[in-house]
């Protein structure tokens, strides 16, 4: 489940969240991610989509492969 291995990853990486979005509006600035969608796809209430899935890959510079299971 994405929701888990982002989670993983976050925690892993001694990530927070909101350092997380930042990073991930940086990568790409359309995505307007904000703490509620950011929060939905970690609790799976909403899915990611690619464009998101790939901006939380860069970053936390993670290939995006780790998905693939």
């Amino acid at each position: 489940m994405i929701s888990t291995k982002i989670k993983e990853i976050i925690e892993e990486q001694g990530r927070t969240q909101l350092w997380v979005i930042s990073k991930m509006n940086e990568a790409n600035p359309k995505l307007n991610m904000d703490r509620v969608k950011f929060s939905a796809i970690v609790t799976n209430r909403r899915k990611m989509t690619g464009d998101e899935l790939l901006a939380f890959c860069k970053a936390t510079e993670i290939n995006p492969d780790v998905f693939i299971s």
